[in-house]
């Protein structure tokens, strides 16, 4: 295997501008391989980052309008939940971990001391806070204490706070929402793509949004989550007969209600990234063929160069199985080289990009980017398949050489 590697080393050394240019095929299919992978891997933790602020095992449901016209409701009727079904579900499934109304109204104006602004205010219970993780980066979230007292309290988005408060601090400070005193107990942490939606936004207990915006108690969207080992897609079907049954629309009507299924959205993007990441990895391994047939072609040169030695090794009681290896060994040596040089720099402009790049752009979408160990070890493997592949044909044709065909070449050249 040595006097191999030594023979492999001599022949790339003495046509080092011919072995680099067959092997840069193959450092430029890892390098983009392992450049790809990186950006899919950043792109998919990214997006997947977004879901973990749901509780997996939530549902989501907005009232809609029937497009089925039936006894009971005609055709193009809003659909308003009322409160008491919060109370009806937890008590319909033992799977229901939590349960809240979620209230909105757009563009209420919001007012302190010197300033205001407007801000869509949200009425939840305080369940909701356990089925979108929301973080506060100063003071709490509300608790059950502000639902069930009916507490005047409030929690605020980063752009609220600012916008009311300038670079001060509006933690427990008084603000009329509506044409109520509230108390802000809570400011919403805002440094994820998913948050950002709720830097104008303010939460208060639902009693209170009902007292001030809500007099006739009605929900036009709520959510809840279940136990772990809860059946979602069969509990959203249930639950979607359930709904049209006790409001009187259509079960057939997709209009009437629609129901976001955290959990079905999370696999459905596990799904796309794992696609994604096969079609990089087919587009890699089209472009290393290209890189394996330069090498193989620089191998059938080297063959017909040294067809003369060849016939002598065998001439001295080489075997064909000596012959192959020793080409072999050249092959796949140079297709490692190449290839560990082209994985080294994808590695290397990936943590670049990461660390350089990725902050100029400010951008959520793409957490960061990485390449585990797995990427790794596969990129290796496909390195050894493609050095035995490019290697075999010409180590073939050479180990099918005999002396005497040698010693014709010698004399026709």
């Amino acid at each position: 295997m040595s006097r191999n590697l030594h023979s492999a080393f001599q022949s790339i050394r003495q046509n080092k501008i011919r072995s680099v240019l067959a092997g840069f095929g193959i450092a430029w299919g890892i390098f983009l391989l392992v450049f790809f992978l990186g950006i899919g891997n950043g792109f998919k933790s990214g997006v997947m980052d977004l879901f973990h602020g749901y509780a997996q095992k939530s549902l989501f449901v907005y009232g809609g309008r029937t497009s089925i016209a039936t006894g009971a409701m005609g055709e193009n009727t809003q659909i308003l939940f009322r409160k008491e079904l919060i109370e009806r579900l937890k008590a319909r499934y033992g799977v229901v971990i939590a349960c809240s109304a979620e209230m909105t109204r757009p563009s209420v104006p919001v007012v302190s001391d010197d300033e205001a602004t407007t801000a869509s205010v949200k009425g939840v219970c305080s369940d909701y806070f356990r089925i979108k993780i929301l973080d506060t980066k100063s003071g709490r979230a509300l608790n059950h204490m502000d639902e069930m007292t009916g507490r005047d309290v409030a929690v605020i988005g980063e752009e609220v706070e600012h916008a009311l408060f300038g670079k001060a601090s509006g933690l427990g400070k008084k603000v009329t929402i509506g044409n109520e005193l509230y108390e802000i107990v809570g400011i919403l942490s805002s440094e994820d793509l998913f948050s950002i939606q709720d830097r104008s936004s303010v939460y208060i207990p639902a009693p209170s949004y009902n007292a001030s915006f809500n007099s006739e108690g009605v929900i036009n969207s709520f959510c809840l989550s279940l136990s772990s080992d809860a059946p979602t897609t069969e509990i959203e079907k249930d639950l979607k007969g359930y709904l049209a049954w006790m409001y009187g629309f259509d079960p057939h009507d997709d209009n009437a209600v629609y129901v976001a299924n955290i959990e079905t959205q999370t696999n459905t993007f596990e799904k796309l990234f794992s696609g994604l990441e096969i079609l990089i990895w087919l587009v890699g391994i089209c472009l290393l063929l290209s890189g394996i047939v330069g090498v193989t072609n620089v191998m059938l040169i080297i063959v017909k160069e040294r067809t003369n030695e060849i016939g002598i090794r065998k001439a001295v009681g080489a075997t064909s199985a000596s012959i192959i290896s020793m080409m072999m060994t050249e092959s796949v040596l140079i297709t490692a080289v190449a290839g560990t040089t082209g994985a080294l720099l994808g590695i290397g402009v990936v943590t670049l990009a990461d660390k350089l790049l990725l902050p100029l752009f400010n951008t959520d979408v793409i957490s960061h980017l990485e390449i585990d160990s797995m990427t790794i070890v596969a990129s290796m493997i496909v390195l050894c398949i493609c050095g035995v592949i490019a290697g075999l044909f010409p180590a073939l044709k050479a180990s099918q050489i005999e002396p005497v065909d040698a010693i014709r070449y010698e004399n026709r050249g």
